[in-house]
């Protein structure tokens, strides 16, 4: 049987586009040892074969596993070749397909972390540094995220960046200094459920707006803004969560005008992972008095690692570092620090490529599977949001995809608690699954169900 691990090509030529020849062979090496397609004690392919199969030097071969080496996931043995000493994670085949988890797949971030770590070990001085305290964070931390958000284009300074222990902080405190209990904060009819969690606990009243394809309905904001004077309103509107909806820059427009109007405050969460041809610049940009931003890295590189930033008028800055400071001491800066190191690294780019072109296959084939069924879907980075025939109940369909171990998450995940709104939708999350071949799994099922049901209407009615 043929045991030799190989390369792809392709892979290979896109990893050189970004760094040196032999860095992007390194770094493909411990991702195939992160993802567990090269095994404990697995020999690597001999230098000089290797490098016959990707056309490069013998050299950058042998620089390759010596740098794989250094990072302690492969070892030399003289005369016998190199063998992999990083021990892999097996999964089991009988998985549940996780179409309900909005999240990044695992696409190589296990070595970028494992590198970052090992990184970290040997800087001292860097390790003193985020062992005491930080109220504020560190200054090179946030120069550094400072500089990162320019490249994408994010106006800002440095030191008016607020860290966070996740988006979901940031939610929470931009509440808590915006209003008192008893307020009326405004939302999308559909919305992310941590926003309902954190109204709830800061004692507030909640409306849900309608959302039509261009955003909320702009007459009935308007119309509650007239009668009842809310004091915050929250959107997704870079890719709205769940539906998908990316908000038109006319209304975007006419939101801010009736901010000023009616003088309620706009949170803007920018959370949901965009393609990179669909990201566009935040709110925030054009309303830096009015709006509050709020991004992190869970959805583009890992949800544990707890990295959240946010970018405030500068009245609110001091009340709003307070307010975190009173939920906890200190951000972590641990994460920063690894969070700091790897944002401006080749294999973060490289990442973030291939996390790009795999959702990009992700939404093609589950394209074909609802246009074989004439089912009208929405796309957007990392959900799908599909609103239901009428002959389809979610619930049924829910339990039926269950009963064939497929998660999705139902409409009413997103509606507030005792809403008596009515919408009969599923969004599908792309990430859950990790590998191809548990992915592709999952898209069978999904087709195969919907088939049963193109020929059953009964099935779910």
């Amino acid at each position: 049987m043929d045991t030799i691990w190989k390369v792809r090509s392709e892979c290979f030529n896109e990893a050189v586009k970004i760094q040196a020849k032999y860095k992007a062979l390194a770094f493909l090496i411990e991702e195939a040892i992160s993802s567990g397609e090269l095994k404990h004690n697995q020999k690597l392919p001999a230098q000089r074969w290797l490098a016959d199969e990707l056309g490069v030097t013998h050299g950058t071969v042998t620089r390759a596993y010596q740098l794989a080496e250094k990072r302690g996931v492969v070892k030399a043995k003289l005369g016998a070749g190199t063998f992999v000493t990083a021990q892999t994670i097996t999964l089991p085949d009988n998985l549940d397909v996780d179409f309900a988890s909005s999240m990044q797949p695992m696409m190589g971030q296990q070595a970028i972390l494992a590198q970052t770590m090992k990184e970290l070990a040997e800087d001292n001085n860097a390790l003193s540094q985020i062992l005491t305290y930080s109220i504020d964070g560190i200054a090179k931390h946030k120069k550094i995220f400072s500089h990162w958000l320019k490249d994408r284009g994010i106006a800002n300074k440095a030191d008016e960046l607020i860290f966070l222990q996740g988006a979901q902080q940031g939610v929470f405190s931009c509440l808590q200094i915006l209003t008192e209990p008893g307020d009326l904060v405004l939302h999308e009819a559909l919305c992310y459920p941590g926003f309902y969690r954190a109204a709830e606990a800061s004692r507030l009243k909640t409306q849900a707006l309608a959302v039509t394809n261009e955003g909320i309905d702009l007459a009935q904001l308007e119309d509650i803004c007239k009668n009842f004077s809310p004091k915050v309103l929250y959107i997704t509107p870079n890719n709205q969560n769940p539906t998908n909806v990316k908000y038109s820059e006319q209304q975007l427009d006419k939101i801010l005008a009736l901010s000023r109007q009616y003088q309620f405050f706009i949170i803007e969460d920018d959370v949901n992972y965009c393609l990179p041809d669909n990201w566009r610049l935040p709110l925030q940009q054009k309303a830096p008095d009015r709006v509050f931003y709020i991004s992190s890295l869970s959805k583009y590189f890992a949800g544990g690692l707890r990295v959240g930033y946010l970018l405030a008028p500068v009245l609110f800055q001091q009340v709003l570092k307070q307010n975190v400071h009173s939920q906890c001491w200190m951000v972590s800066t641990m994460n920063f620090e690894l969070a700091s190191r790897f944002i401006q690294s080749d294999n973060y780019k490289f990442n973030q490529e291939k996390l790009a072109k795999e959702l990009t296959y992700r939404q093609q084939a589950f394209k074909k599977v609802f246009d074989k069924n004439n089912i009208a879907a929405r796309f957007g980075g990392l959900n799908i949001w599909l609103e239901l025939p009428e002959h389809i109940n979610m619930h049924q369909l829910n339990g039926l995809l269950l009963a064939n171990k497929v998660k999705v998450r139902t409409a009413d995940s997103f509606l507030s608690k005792g809403s008596s709104l009515n919408f009969n939708g599923i969004r599908i999350s792309l990430g859950g699954p990790n590998s191809r071949a548990l992915f592709d799994k999952g898209v069978n099922i999904m087709d195969s169900v919907f088939m049963q049901l193109q020929n059953n209407n009964d099935v779910v009615i």
